[in-house]
C-alpha cells in the first residue's frame, strides 16, 4: 500500500477505495512491501509469552513485517491507527486511546477516544507523541512510512491480514499482547463456530447450483480477483467469482461483465451514492444480464465485509445470505 496520498484531497469514496486497494496490494505483492531484509511472516511465534494462562513481560513478538517488536510492559496507552486493530482490541475489551477517523465501530468509539486522527496514511507525528502511547497499531505501507512510525521509539506492530485465518492468529496474538487470551480464544471459537454453520449450508449446493457473481466496488466497475481477501469471502459464502481470472485488483468494462453474465451483482459503495442499485439496473445493455432479470443486485456495508476483524464472520454470513437467500432463510 504505497502512500503519498493525504485523505483532505480526495473524497470519503476515492479514499475507501484506495484504502481497500492499499490493502489488497500489500496481501498480494508479499515482501515488496517489507522492510529489507525482513522475510514476512505471521505474527504466531512469540518468546516468553505466556505463563499459567496470562502474558510475561517483556513480550516479543514477530509482526506482519517480519519485524521482531518487544513490548516491555502491558500496553495499557495503544494509538490504533487501522480500523481493524480497533474492533479487535474493543472485542477484547480495551479501548485504544487514540483512533482514525475511519473508525466507526464499536459507533462511540470516536467519542470516547482522545484524540482522532484524520489521516490513517500520515499521522501527526507530534500528536501520537503528545498522546504518551505504549504501543501503536499500524498496518502494512511502505518501508519508509512503517520506519517512520518505528523510529518515533514506540513499540509499533504492523498488521497484514490475508485472509480469515490470519485474521484469527491476529486476535490471538492481540490477546497476548494486552493480555486477554481467554477473550481472544473464547472470540476465535465463536467466530469459527459461526464459519462452520455456513461451510455446513453451502456443502449442500452443488457446484452446478453456485452463483456467478460480480462484485462491484466503484462505479468504474473495479473489482476483486483471485488472490485478494473478498474473493476468499465470495468463495467461502459458496459464489463463483466471474473475476477469478484477474490476479488481485482489477477494472472491467461493461462487454466484458455481460458476457460473463453474473447471476448476483454485490456493490459495496452505497455509503457515498444512494442510487447505486438503481444505477447498475439500468446501465445499457446490462438488462440482459441475470442479476438484473431476476433482480439480484444487492448492496453490501463496506466496513463489515473487508474490514479484517472481529465481524468479519458477519460479513461472510452477509454475502452467502445475499446470494442464496433461501438457503440461510431464517438463518
Amino acid at each position: 500500500m504505497g502512500r503519498g496520498l493525504s485523505i483532505s484531497r480526495f473524497s470519503r469514496s476515492s479514499v475507501v477505495i484506495a484504502i481497500i486497494l492499499l490493502f489488497m496490494v500489500a496481501s498480494i505483492s508479499g515482501c515488496s512491501a517489507n522492510n529489507p531484509g525482513q522475510t514476512p511472516q505471521a505474527p504466531q511465534e512469540e518468546i516468553n509469552a505466556t505463563k499459567d494462562g496470562k502474558t510475561v513481560y517483556p513480550l516479543t513478538i514477530v509482526d506482519d513485517t517480519g519485524t521482531e517488536v518487544i513490548i516491555p510492559a502491558k500496553p495499557e496507552r495503544i494509538v490504533s491507527l487501522l480500523p481493524s486493530s480497533t474492533e479487535i482490541l474493543s472485542a477484547l475489551g480495551q479501548e485504544p486511546i487514540a483512533v482514525t477517523q475511519w473508525d466507526d465501530y464499536p459507533v462511540d468509539i470516536k467519542e470516547k477516544a482522545e484524540f482522532v486522527f484524520e489521516d490513517a496514511l500520515n499521522p501527526n507525528l507530534e500528536q501520537v507523541l503528545n498522546l504518551e502511547p505504549d504501543m501503536i497499531m499500524f498496518w502494512l505501507t511502505s518501508p519508509e512510512d512503517t520506519n517512520i512510525i518505528r523510529n518515533l521509539g514506540i513499540p509499533v506492530v504492523v498488521f497484514d491480514d490475508k485472509n480469515i485465518s490470519d485474521i484469527y492468529e491476529t486476535i490471538d496474538l492481540v490477546g497476548k499482547i494486552i493480555d486477554t487470551q481467554a477473550k481472544a480464544t473464547d472470540l476465535v471459537e465463536q467466530m469459527k463456530d459461526k464459519e462452520k454453520v455456513i461451510e455446513d449450508k453451502i456443502a449442500q449446493l452443488s457446484e452446478e447450483q453456485k452463483r456467478k457473481i460480480w462484485l462491484e466496488v466503484d462505479s468504474s466497475l473495479y473489482t476483486a480477483g483471485s488472490g485478494t481477501f473478498l474473493d476468499e469471502i465470495i468463495t467461502k459464502a459458496g459464489g463463483l467469482n466471474i473475476a477469478k481470472d484477474v490476479q488481485g485488483w482489477g477494472q472491467f468494462n461493461s462487454e466484458q461483465i455481460i458476457n460473463r453474465n453474473p447471476d448476483v451483482i454485490l456493490e459495496t459503495y452505497s455509503y457515498s451514492d444512494k442510487n447505486v442499485v438503481d444505477n447498475i439496473k439500468t446501465r445499457n445493455g446490462w438488462e440482459s444480464i441475470e442479476a438484473i432479470k431476476n433482480d439480484r443486485v444487492i448492496s453490501l456495508d463496506n466496513n463489515i465485509i473487508s474490514r479484517q476483524g472481529p465481524r468479519i464472520i458477519d460479513g461472510l454470513e452477509m454475502i452467502a445470505q445475499a446470494i442464496y437467500p433461501d438457503l440461510f432463510d431464517g438463518k
